[in-house]
């Protein structure tokens, strides 16, 4: 059973349902409201514990997350939360997401005792360190305070439009795979062309991971590209949390084989059926990740520098 760090925020989330977003001076009338665990280094957590791999989530919160039950249903998860400090005078992250029956959204983000993170708060050996939605500095510091096989680190897209060169700095010194969606490449790279990516590694740095949604995915390393297409499993009811979702997939399956291909394949499956669930944790068991990847696996292209 493999070990994963998992860096981040944890927050409580609260879901409202509504029949389309409102604009500005509009009221909305929500169909259903709903509260769950979320940040998205607690949704890969529970994501990896879910594909049969032990979490061990770092994180600041405030006590009132442990007196709604959500710390308690994390450890059910078999999330650690060993480097888990809960604060007494603050207040957890919360995010208000509204969210329509067609899996549309919006977010409002309070960070509250997330800010406290710094990222040198476990120490020790893991084969996966995940640093999510969180700066430069908190990478680096990871980096340094404990050993993994591999690190992965999506930077989130706050992170991206302040200060891209520090992140693909940081990166090339502390992490082995750099993960995007079309919107962050774009701060980094200047350009939606994916070629680019090529003269972004280095160092460290050997992956860029760059999500699309419901066009898949493509993975970029010094020789070859891997683009996957997105798993269809019914239809999208939310998609808060897929990314962090694919990400923990990947993770897993590309420790477990060392194809980045079949590790493309189990993540766009995993992220798949979780757009067909509501909640930011809704990530699906590894058995319904093996069924599909045995009956119905996602399509992968391989495409060589320089060739077709």
């Amino acid at each position: 059973m493999a070990k994963h760090l998992s860096v981040g925020n944890l927050n409580l989330d609260m879901y409202i349902v509504v029949e389309s977003l409102p604009g500005p001076d509009e009221n909305a009338i929500a169909r259903d409201a709903y509260i769950g665990p979320g940040g998205a280094a607690a949704n890969y957590a529970v994501a990896a514990a879910r594909l049969g791999d032990q979490p061990y989530l770092v994180a600041h919160t405030g006590r009132l997350l442990e007196e709604l039950g959500i710390t308690a249903r994390l450890r059910r998860e078999g999330v650690s939360l060993d480097y888990v400090k809960i604060h007494d005078d603050q207040m957890p992250g919360l995010v208000i997401v509204l969210v329509t029956a067609g899996g549309e959204r919006t977010m409002i983000t309070m960070r509250g005792a997330n800010n406290l993170l710094r990222g040198d708060e476990a120490q020790g050996s893991f084969n996966v360190a995940h640093v999510a939605s969180r700066g430069p500095d908190v990478l680096q510091r990871v980096c340094s305070s404990v050993a993994a096989d591999f690190t992965s680190y999506d930077p989130g897209a706050s992170n991206t439009s302040r200060y891209p060169d520090k992140v693909v700095e940081a990166a090339r010194k502390c992490s082995d795979i750099l993960v995007l969606n079309r919107a962050e490449y774009r701060h980094i790279a200047g350009t939606n062309n994916i070629d680019v990516a090529r003269d972004l590694l280095g160092g460290r740095l050997r992956m860029i991971l760059v999500k699309r949604g419901a066009e898949g995915a493509v993975l970029v390393t010094a020789e070859e590209a891997y683009i996957v297409e997105a798993y269809r499993a019914g239809q999208v009811v939310d998609t808060t949390g897929a990314g962090d979702v694919f990400i923990a997939a990947f993770n897993v399956y590309l420790l477990r084989t060392g194809d980045p291909a079949k590790a493309l394949q189990a993540a766009s499956i995993a992220a798949g059926i979780k757009v067909t669930r509501r909640g930011a944790q809704s990530a699906p068991s590894r058995e319904e990740v093996e069924r599909a990847l045995r009956t119905n696996p996602p399509r992968v292209a391989r495409r060589r520098r320089g060739g077709g």
